[in-house]
């Protein structure tokens, strides 16, 4: 989860770079705003796949311990719920990002207005900020999920926003 974290601290900061180098070409490590562009969307599509693949792989940790140990609950189905939130706005931030790298390609050369990729690449890294906090908020679920199906005990108090019955309780930030 940690280096879920770091990359898209990462991926944020080259995401801010590359929007800075539209509208003022300058090099970063000897590499062209091209070069990095390309970079950057390595270093993002990582990223978000490392996302995917870590609510996965917990989905189908907790689906075999439940097995394994015989645990009734519906700890599974809100594991599920926590996909269903946090997928979507992810693969609409990669699509309107990946657009916005295609679209630097045509507006390098000629072929369509900067202010296009520049507002389209604004937009993906408002999005990216917005999907980010929802995946801050299912990665918290997440683990509060996994330590109640532990048996741990947690404070009534904590800001969880899946509760027990599977749903995404409103107002809960």
């Amino acid at each position: 989860m940690y280096g879920c974290y770091f990359f898209s601290l990462a991926s944020f900061l080259m995401l801010g770079i590359v929007f800075v180098q539209s509208l003022t070409p300058f090099y970063v490590f000897k590499a062209s705003p091209m070069s990095f562009l390309i970079l950057t969307s390595i270093v993002y599509l990582f990223t978000e796949t490392l996302v995917m693949f870590f609510f996965v792989g917990t989905g189908v940790s907790v689906k075999e311990y439940m097995l394994e140990h015989k645990i009734t609950g519906n700890f599974h189905k809100r594991m599920i719920a926590l996909k269903r939130v946090m997928y979507p706005p992810q693969l609409l931030n990669i699509l309107i990002l990946m657009t916005a790298f295609i679209f630097y390609g045509a507006a390098d050369t000629g072929k369509m207005s900067v202010w296009i990729y520049r507002g389209l690449l604004l937009l993906g890294i408002w999005h990216f900020c917005y999907a980010k906090l929802l995946q801050h908020r299912s990665f918290r679920d997440n683990t509060f999920i996994i330590l109640e199906m532990a048996g741990i005990d947690l404070p009534s108090s904590l800001p969880c926003t899946v509760s027990g019955a599977g749903r995404v309780r409103e107002g809960v930030h």
